[in-house]
Formats: C-alpha cells, structure tokens, sequence
C-alpha cells in the first residue's frame, strides 16, 4: 500500500513504524502535494493539510491522530522586518496551505491587517528583500537563527487569540481506497513513533544539524499527536473564521473515516 507523509520532522513520529515495514511504500512530499496524490488515488492515506481538506470534501480523516500543537508551534514562523503593525506584503511558503491560511487569519483578526499575499520559495533572505514580512515552516523555520530577525510564533499566536490547540495536520485517506487495516497501521506506527521519540530526535538532529536538546524539546514538549474534543473545536472555529473572512470559498470540516 502506498502511503504518502510531510518530510518534516514534526511527522517523523507518526512514520517511524511505516518506514521498514514491508506492506508499505512510503512517499515524503510537501502538504500541498499530499491531497492532489490522494485525488489521484496515487496513494491510499496522506499526512495533508487540514486546510486541504477543506477544499477537498471526499477526503476522510483518520480518528485519533494529528500533528498539532497547544501554544507555541517553534516551526511555523512569521518573520517581519519592521513593526508588524506596518506589514504591507507578506511572502508565503506555499508547501503548506493550513500554515498560509492561518497566518492569514492571525494578521487580520489580531492584527487588522490584510496585506498582499506573494508566493516564493522559503528562503528567508529573497522573501524579506521583496516583502516586509515571510511565512516559513516546518524544518526551515527551525533552521533560522532566532536572534537575526523579529518573528512570531503562529501557534503562539493562535492559542493566545482562541485559548485553544491548533491542528496542522492530520492522516486523510480516500473513503474508495481505505481499508480498515490501513488505519490499524497509522495507529500502531503512532504508537511506535511516541515511544521511540529520543531515538527520532537524535537522527534528526544528525539530519538536520539542530543540537539534539533542540529536537527533543521539540518532539517531546511541543508537539501533540492526539485528537481530543478540544482539538475538533479547534479545527471547526479555524474553518469559520477562514470561512467568515472570505480566505477560503467554502466548504466543510471533514468527516471522519469510519471504516
């Protein structure tokens, strides 16, 4: 079965058990690419975007199993140059749509602010040379220097605005190719993954040339990998204020796997 995930390390624990075992061809893309695969039926599960499934209505996801965060995220990162008050375009990485649409929402509602939105590639240096502020995620964002360029913390900023966790990611599946072994399996590789975290620190600390206090931190203390009620009201208040503010043109909360 072909199962496709993030290539970050905030998904490393949610693969780890997937990546030797023999049932599986596992395929690592950007969250953008994940949902198109799962459209195509090229694979069976995708590590996608909650904001794809917005815009995708087949997709189901799976019970029990996000990549989310309850206060600061440390991956998703607004870099600005000035005061933030003073932002009038923002460059956006676009490899993850959930992590563009809620930096959107953060600059309207906390900030009053609805600047143009340019995609670039996530190098810091070319966004800020063309905007006043950039969008970056994921192990890129963990590789900037804290100290060279004011940010903000978007997961930070969203708990600070809702109280609330906020959910980037989450395991959907095509209902036509999901079977009720494949869920069995994210499940035990979930399971695996949060008991190896020391062991999936230290290789990517080697990968990603980060001190391994850094990745542990990381995965042990910021990261969540649950679905809670909290998480769900999350998710739902996140599609109404993208909903209300016109960021995405409709749709609905996806509906959860029950195979």
């Amino acid at each position: 079965m072909r199962i496709g995930s993030v290539p970050y390390m905030n998904g490393k624990p949610l693969i780890w058990g997937l990546e030797h075992d023999r049932r599986v061809e596992l395929t690592c893309e950007v969250p953008s690419k994940l949902a198109a695969m799962l459209r195509k039926h090229e694979i069976a599960a995708g590590l996608v975007s909650v904001a794809a499934c917005f815009s995708n209505p087949e997709l189901q996801i799976v019970r029990g199993i996000t990549i989310s965060c309850d206060g600061p995220v440390e991956s998703i990162k607004l870099f600005h140059t000035g005061d933030i008050g003073s932002i009038r375009t923002v460059a956006l990485d676009t490899s993850s749509l959930t992590s563009v649409l809620l930096a959107k929402v953060i600059l309207k509602e906390k900030y009053g602010l609805s600047p143009d939105f340019i995609s670039m590639p996530p190098s810091l240096s070319s966004m800020l040379a063309k905007c006043d502020a950039a969008v970056i995620i994921g192990d890129p964002a963990m590789q900037v220097p804290v100290d060279t360029t004011p940010w903000k913390d978007l997961g930070e900023e969203w708990h600070s605005l809702t109280g609330l966790p906020f959910v980037f990611a989450a395991w959907a599946v095509n209902p036509e190719l999901a079977r009720p072994e494949i869920i069995d399996l994210l499940h035990e590789s979930k399971s695996v993954g949060l008991g190896s975290l020391e062991e999936i620190s230290a290789v990517e600390s080697r990968r990603l040339a980060l001190p391994i206090e850094v990745c542990s931190h990381y995965l042990n203390d910021i990261m969540h990998y649950d679905m809670t009620p909290r998480h769900m009201e999350a998710l739902q208040l996140f599609h109404e204020k993208a909903l209300d503010y016109g960021y995405i043109a409709g749709g609905s909360l996806p509906a959860i796997y029950q195979g």
